[in-house]
């Protein structure tokens, strides 16, 4: 998938998730949700009022949404509402999805889907279905998101024809990319007719903006600016800010074979954007508009963009920690509560067990005032035994919490550019027409990106499991011999070679594992030496071992970092020799891989002339 695909995919998300009553008169809706808010004495109809604003602020501020729907289900948790708890998890479920937590939130997705249907909401259900289809065509899985978005018409298909069931329409045709220009064509007009009926002007205008998008996407030039041109038109008189929008970023489509109108349509867009605050919006907008102003005639203007797109990175990576950091404590208090709701329920069992044997106790008083003696002293113990127990198993939760929270941050600032990245290769590669080089290297930049992703879910399984490696015999020579060609190009761009000697050798290990190890280290190699350096790669084959080395000519490790570089979440990073940065993972996790297999792992270092890290490896798995 193109850039600029990719980019118009995620503009397409923000409308397909929203509720149909979202996007009109955003703010002022807000504010009068709000003001309804301080006249309500009904605990039932408050949660309901947090749970609508949380709709109402998807485009506005997604943490806001994020916060209310939080309140709104922490007291409908207290009130054993259901419906308001499933209606919270639904909204917290639709940010995840904008914030590109994909599978967090199809997990709750689903969770409130099953919710929905034993509710018999068959509407509600039938818009998660859609949000559904809406996440995995936005994941790039085009299977599923068919799969979902038929189920969605099925579910809605007795529904009284109404604006819900308009929605599900386009989003059929938006989330079925193969359809045949009749089908998506009777969708929409079927959309279009059932929001004239009930004169549902946001529905009308949604449609008209699909059928523009899917005839710009399918080169049919004829009859589209009338479309965008009324849909805009419409969108300004009745306040539809976001539809306004989106029919700029269209004109810019339209015109995307002259840089310089794109870039005019995407930044009447941004201005927009800016004077309504619709922040969610503003990295993808930014995006095209820099992908076009470095193709235009104004292409001094590009520097201006760049660091007004670093801007707003920066404060949207700090508001995604945020998140990501409330979203953690959110589970983690989940959890909380449903340990709390066990622990009480066994206290209230063993008041019933106390109260009982007290009963029993005072018939027989006389009888077995010495055996209640002893029953008094055994209970003081145990108390003092689930003190203690419960302490160790408050700081083992804090722990684990902790560790949580880190390994989500890692996944969602690793997770999803890779994932992107080998969708990209992936699209590519489905292209016959491509060389067999590009064909090579594309699929090195798929297995690349697999082996990172691969790494992420390692890191995010750390403390939870051992895992098992699996072993088999691999030929280590060809394997340095496939990771040096894979990282040939990394070490190019810095004008860098790789040199490999290596004996023939044959080990029992993770093949998958040891190539991470090496890829690792060779990697660091790069990252830390100047332009022009030679990084050799060896294989020595012993009698019971084989020993990896990779030395390079870089800038060495200092003394005073010297016994913190193999540390899990060490202090010890530094930026190479060219700025890039680094996370301070790589080595420890070689490290757990290279122990893993009974073998050791260690380095020599000159500052400011190289190191040389080894790798010792049993060639039976056994030393």
């Amino acid at each position: 998938m193109s850039k600029h695909k990719l980019i118009t995919r995620i503009i397409w998300v923000q409308l397909c998730c929203l509720s149909l009553s979202t996007v009109h008169a955003q703010s002022a809706r807000i504010k009068q949700k709000e003001k309804e808010r301080s006249f309500i004495k009904d605990s039932i109809a408050l949660i309901d009022n947090l749970n609508q604003v949380g709709l109402l602020y998807y485009l506005e501020d997604i943490d806001s949404s994020f916060h209310y729907a939080m309140k709104a289900r922490s007291i409908a948790v207290r009130l054993h509402y259901p419906k308001g708890i499933t209606d919270a998890d639904n909204v917290i479920a639709t940010v995840l999805l904008l914030k590109g937590l994909f599978k967090e939130s199809l997990e709750l997705y689903s969770k409130v889907l099953v919710a929905y249907q034993a509710q018999a909401d068959t509407a509600n259900a039938g818009q998660v279905l859609s949000n559904m289809a809406t996440a995995y065509n936005t994941m790039g899985d085009t299977v599923k998101a068919e799969m979902f978005s038929r189920l969605a018409l099925q579910a809605v298909r007795n529904l009284k024809r109404d604006s819900i069931v308009s929605t599900i329409y386009i989003n059929y045709c938006l989330n079925n990319l193969s359809l045949s220009a009749d089908s998506v064509r009777y969708y929409l007009d079927k959309s279009r007719e059932i929001a004239n009926r009930y004169k549902d002007e946001a529905m009308v205008v949604l449609s008209m903006q699909a059928q523009a998008d899917y005839m710009i996407r399918n080169g049919q030039r004829q009859g589209v600016l009338p479309l965008i041109s009324e849909s805009l038109s419409r969108s300004v008189n009745t306040g539809m800010e976001y539809f306004e929008i989106n029919a700029f970023w269209l004109y810019g489509n339209f015109y995307k074979d002259v840089p310089d109108s794109v870039v005019h349509y995407y930044k009447q867009a941004y201005q927009l954007i800016e004077k309504m605050g619709f922040s969610s919006v503003k990295v993808p907008i930014l995006k095209g508009i820099l992908e076009y102003t470095k193709l235009s005639s104004n292409k001094s203007d590009t520097s201006r963009i760049q660091h007004l797109m670093a801007s707003v990175l920066t404060t949207e990576n700090e508001n995604l920690k945020k998140f990501i950091g409330d979203y953690v404590r959110y589970t983690a208090i989940q959890d909380d509560n449903q340990l709390l709701e066990i622990s009480n329920r066994n206290k209230q069992t063993k008041i019933w067990l106390l109260l009982g044997a007290f009963g029993v106790t005072l018939a027989l008083l006389a009888v077995i005032l010495w055996q209640f003696r002893v029953t008094r002293l055994l209970n003081k113990r145990i108390s003092e035994q689930n003190s203690h127990m419960q302490k160790a198993l408050s700081s083992l939760e804090q722990s684990q919490t902790d560790n949580t929270r880190i390994m989500k941050i890692v996944a969602h600032d690793l997770r999803n550019p890779i994932g992107a990245s080998f969708s990209i290769a992936d699209l590519m590669l489905a292209n016959p027409n491509r060389s067999a080089e590009e064909k090579k290297l594309l699929e090195m930049m798929k297995a690349s990106c697999e082996h990172s992703l691969e790494l992420v879910n390692d890191l995010l399984q750390l403390h939870n499991r051992a895992e098992e490696l699996k072993r088999e015999s691999v030929d280590v020579r060809n394997l340095l011999q496939y990771c040096a060609e894979l990282l040939h190009f990394k070490a190019a761009q810095k004008g860098q070679q790789i040199q490999l000697q290596a004996e023939p050798a044959v080990a029992y290990v993770s093949g998958e594992k040891i190539w991470r190890v090496v890829s690792n280290l060779i990697t660091n190699a790069i990252k830390f030496s100047p332009a022009g350096a030679e990084i050799l790669v060896r294989l020595q084959a012993k009698l019971d071992v084989i020993i990896i080395s990779v030395a390079d000519n870089g800038i060495g490790i200092p003394p005073e970092i010297k016994d913190e570089i193999f540390d899990m979440f060490t202090r010890a990073k530094r930026k190479g020799t060219a700025g890039e940065h680094s996370f301070g993972l790589g080595l420890a996790i070689s490290k757990q891989i290279v122990e893993a297999h009974k073998g050791n792992i260690w380095y020599e270092s000159n500052p400011g002339k190289g190191t040389i890290f080894f790798v010792e490896l049993p060639v039976n798995g056994i030393i």
